[in-house]
């Protein structure tokens, strides 16, 4: 599995948006859209139409120690982590934003 971290400390609501807006703007017609997660670690979402529940019901990264991490829950796959990390370059420099 791909995963991004990053090499600044904090990350602005305006930031976590403009990711949100660049990658709904790119994803293809089947993504579902990647919203900004509301937990307390912060991070991204998107939702799975297959299952409602609170935590199941959506692929989630989490942040932790300045990587986006799906910790216990489900995470994205390889497709949408790299159009999240094209999301993340498209908002802040390419040397600031790590994909492995």
């Amino acid at each position: 599995m791909k995963s991004i971290s990053v090499k600044f400390d904090s990350i602005t609501l305006i930031e976590s948006q403009n990711i949100v807006n660049h990658y709904n703007s790119i994803k293809p017609p089947h993504f579902s859209n990647l919203e900004i997660l509301d937990r307390y670690e912060g991070g991204f979402q998107i939702s799975r139409r297959e299952d409602d529940t609170i935590n199941n019901g959506i692929k989630q990264l989490r942040w932790n120690k300045k990587k986006l991490d799906r910790m216990n829950y489900i995470g994205f796959n390889d497709d949408e982590t790299l159009l999240l990390y094209k999301s993340f370059i498209h908002v802040f420099d390419e040397s600031l934003v790590v994909y492995k």
